[in-house]
Parts: C-alpha cells; structure tokens; sequence
C-alpha cells in the first residue's frame, strides 16, 4: 500500500513537472524563432557612389508606336525599374534585369547589351507576355559573362509590327559588374532569402535586391511584409509606372 502511494505521488509528481517543462519551453522557442522572422529585417537600397557614363540619356522610353499603350486612363508607363540614376549595380555574371510593361500586341523583343564604348556585346530576340506586369529578363547561358568593373548599356526594344524600326518603343538602362567581397561573400553564404536581400541593398547592388525581392513576393503573393518592403523600394526610388503584377519570361 505504501508502494502504491509512493508510485502514484511519482506519477503525479512527473506529471507536473513535464506541463512545467512545456509551459517554460513555449516562450523559449518562440524566442528562438522571432529574429528569423521577416518583419525584424527592413530592406533599405544604399545608393553606390559610381553614376551612368555622362553621354548616356539614362533609361528613357521612347514609346511612339502603339503596342505598348494601353486605353485605359489609368495605364502605366512602361519603364525600366531603376532608381533615378538609371544606374544600378550586381555582383552577378549574368544577372536578371526588371521592367515594367503595358498589355502589348507585340510577339518579340530584341535584347541587346553594350559596352561604355558602345561596342555591342551580345544581342538575342525574346518572347513578350501579352499582359502588363513586371517583367524580368535573365540573360541567356549564351551571352558572355559581365566583366567586373565594366559598365553596359541594356536595351529591350519592343517589335511592333512584322520588324524592328527606328521608331520602335525602347526601353534602356545601364548595369555595372562589381566585385564580391569575401566579407559579403561569408554573410550570403549563411543568410537566409530575405537577409540576403537586405545584404544586397546595404551594399547597394541594385540588380540583386530587386531581382531576388521580386522572386521572393511571387513565391509568397499572401505576404504582406513583402508586398509593402517592394512598394516602398519602388517609391522611394523614383519609380512611379509598376504595379504589382509580376509576369514570367
């Protein structure tokens, strides 16, 4: 009898202790998990200090044919997303680059890169999405890697008609190759999706942040930190024409 006693106040005893146990590990894992999540880090784009060759018109729309207007009163200007500089930097060999585009009848457009001497690099014909939205253009494996420290000059000039014509809507842009640091390098190897976006607008690499931020708010439309961390980036830069739409390439 004294046994069973015994047995059962050891029984109550672990009972209790393991709900104390429980109780004292909830908060424990809810502060090991917070400094992950996404509202503890803000992306903030540093401007560099380098700027566009001084003959370039900056990235300038010259959308004189109809394609790429749309009726509505409240259509957007299609433009390349780039802060007012017109100027952005990577770390990427060949790195993604994002505009913003009206509904269009046009099947094609042709890509083309430059080099600040105005030596044409690589050009290739693309396919366009009929819709308006954020469009992102991934340079081919074809194209040659950016060298590092070199400015080009990027051109997407929408197809009209049967071919492309002096007067076709261009949308242009300039990018620049930077080396990666090893300290940068270290800090993205061990960061997770949205702290190295936040890297990347700290170090003011505007091709990265935009490309990856773009990426991220397609995987998780519902996310509304990352809708609103992508509204403000493109306010804060300048950037008035772009919805929220994203299209694929």
């Amino acid at each position: 009898m004294k046994y069973s006693i015994f047995s059962n106040y050891c029984r109550d005893y672990l009972k209790v202790s393991v709900a104390i146990a429980s109780i004292i590990a909830v908060p424990m894992m809810i502060s090991f998990v917070a400094p992950s999540l996404a509202q503890n880090k803000k992306v903030v784009f540093n401007p560099p200090s380098g700027s566009a060759p001084k003959t370039t018109t900056g990235a300038a729309t010259r959308d004189v044919g109809s394609c790429l207007r749309d009726s509505s009163r409240n259509s957007k200007e299609t433009t390349a997303i780039l802060p007012q500089s017109q100027y952005g930097l990577t770390i990427a060999s060949r790195p993604e680059l994002l505009i913003y585009k009206n509904k269009t009848s046009a099947k094609q457009m042709l890509f083309s890169l430059k080099d600040d001497s105005g030596e044409q690099v690589y050009q290739t014909f693309m396919p366009v999405p009929p819709v308006s939205g954020v469009l992102a253009i991934a340079m081919p494996k074809e194209a040659p890697e950016l060298m590092v420290n070199k400015k080009y000059k990027w051109t997407v000039a929408v197809i009209c008609g049967k071919s492309l014509r002096p007067d076709s809507p261009t949308i242009e842009g300039w990018i620049q190759r930077v080396p990666e640091s090893s300290a940068l390098a270290s800090k993205l190897q061990s960061a997770n999706p949205l702290e190295k976006i936040a890297l990347y607008g700290e170090n003011g690499l505007w091709y990265d942040l935009v490309s990856s931020l773009n990426k991220l708010r397609i995987a998780s439309p519902s996310d509304q930190y990352l809708s609103n961390a992508w509204e403000k980036l493109i306010k804060d830069n300048g950037i008035k024409s772009v919805e929220r739409t994203s299209l694929a390439n």
